[in-house]
């Protein structure tokens, strides 16, 4: 039996973007759309290619149909630029001089124009939340997984199914991430569609990820391939990582290095790109009051990177659930996830909305009797609230130790009053949600908790 070799007909595709991917746009809204390949046909025809929406089958604008540029041997290529949207359909045809029908070429479905976000950190970024949640795909948000191919993007975010890097292969229970609400968010919010691309692990260090690591940054380097692979630009990252760090050594350091892991990617990417962090949920499994001191020192060095480096954000999570002792549950990622979006919105995408978390400016005495301490907050839109009569999460300590908080009460809008219950000697300092499974009841008017903080010097009045 003779197999005959099929007859191309029209034009055929041999280099382009893939299905479901989401090309990175540039400072004018738009991306480039490189497509090359070969065609067949009568002598003068001319492949002609388009960009259109698949919603309503509409051109994208300056897309409509062009002539790409013909080359010896049968082959074409052509670049449109193509405006932040999706999805899209790239389409090839052939016309041919004279003839009443196009032939029909290659098309490459899914396409969009957005951002590209890389999810950095570990195991509670890579999404380890169990339990029943509403939290469904939607297109335009799509997720470049470690196999180096593009999908719409679902839970599991991170599949290690066929991946080519083994370095951040999970081996752990992934399940229900943030970032599928996170992008979502964005998307909706500012009409921006979105690639995900995912490179945590869980259980690793900052040392990892640090690219001044005498011994090497084995998931940066990943990471940066990753990135390579998906295009080589990105709008952003997110990151949630500490808890492998929460120990007395580690802690002290942790400012100094996480911010040398910024620089080493802003280095890359962009001095403006924007790094959106988690500061450290509660972990239920310790009392160890040396670790409960390294779980507040590496929350108020995540705060603190928020103030001090430009373009660092911190979202607070201390009222989420966990779905075990330390991993952010179901319903607390999607919550989470939208608390990222909220603040990209904000921060990155110009939305005007309240986004900054509330975040401590100052503690003082009310006077020089020092038993009366008012903290004030910025970043209060209408009002405080605490969800108890008790002072459970507010915690003072000086010289000689911890000092009784008998009483705790929001006293103005942006400000708590605080009774103690001895006179605070030299050395006084206040800490918020301080240790390893804090209570944490102080709400915005949006029910999101202020960021925890730690050390901070109460100062006379």
């Amino acid at each position: 039996m003779t197999v005959e070799t099929p007859v191309l007909v029209g034009a055929k595709i041999t280099r382009g973007p893939r299905p479901w991917q989401v090309l990175q746009r540039e400072a004018d809204g738009t991306a480039l759309l490189p497509l090359e390949g070969q065609w067949a046909g009568a002598d003068g025809s001319v492949v002609e290619v388009r960009v259109a929406r698949e919603y309503d089958n509409a051109a994208a604008p300056g897309c409509d149909w062009q002539p790409a540029e013909m080359l010896p041997a049968n082959g074409w290529h052509i670049t449109l630029r193509v405006p932040t949207g999706g999805l899209y359909k790239a389409e090839t045809r052939v016309r041919t001089p004279g003839a009443e029908w196009r032939n029909t070429g290659d098309k490459i479905w899914h396409l969009a124009v957005g951002d590209l976000w890389v999810i950095a950190g570990q195991s509670n970024a890579v999404g380890y939340g169990h339990g029943a949640v509403v939290d469904p795909p939607m297109l335009g948000v799509s997720v470049f997984g470690g196999d180096e191919e593009w999908r719409l993007a679902t839970h599991p975010i991170f599949d290690p199914t066929n991946t080519k890097h083994p370095a951040n292969r999970d081996g752990g229970w992934v399940d229900v991430s943030p970032w599928l609400a996170f992008g979502k968010g964005i998307l909706e919010g500012a009409g921006v569609p979105v690639g995900l691309i995912p490179a945590a692990l869980g259980g690793s260090p900052l040392s990892a990820w640090d690219p001044g690591n005498p011994d090497g940054a084995y998931l940066y380097d990943n990471m940066l391939s990753l990135i390579e692979a998906a295009g080589g630009r990105v709008a952003g990252m997110v990151w949630y990582q500490g808890e492998s760090d929460s120990n007395t050594e580690l802690s002290a350091t942790y400012l100094a290095r996480f911010t040398r892991f910024v620089e080493g990617f802003r280095a890359r990417y962009g001095d403006d790109q924007p790094v959106l962090t988690a500061q450290l949920n509660r972990y239920f499994d310790s009392s160890d009051i040396a670790q409960g001191r390294a779980f507040s020192v590496i929350r108020e060095v995540q705060r603190q990177a928020a103030r001090v480096i430009p373009g660092v954000a911190a979202v607070p999570t201390l009222d989420l659930g966990l779905s075990d002792a330390i991993h952010t549950s179901a319903t607390g990622n999607v919550v989470l996830g939208e608390r990222f979006a909220r603040v990209a919105l904000g921060m990155v995408y110009g939305q005007a909305l309240n986004w900054h978390p509330v975040d401590a400016r100052d503690a003082r005495f009310l006077n020089n009797e020092r038993v009366e301490v008012v903290v004030t907050f910025d970043h209060v839109s209408d009002h405080l609230v605490l969800l108890t009569l008790f002072a459970e999460e507010f915690t003072v300590e000086d010289a000689e130790g911890a000092v009784p908080v008998t009483k705790a009460w929001v006293e103005e809008p942006n400000t708590v009053r605080l009774t103690l219950g001895r006179a605070a000697g030299t050395g006084a300092v206040c800490h918020l949600s301080a240790g390893c499974n804090p209570p944490s009841t102080l709400r915005d008017a949006l029910q999101r908790p202020a960021l925890a903080f730690y050390g901070l010097e109460i100062l006379a009045s």
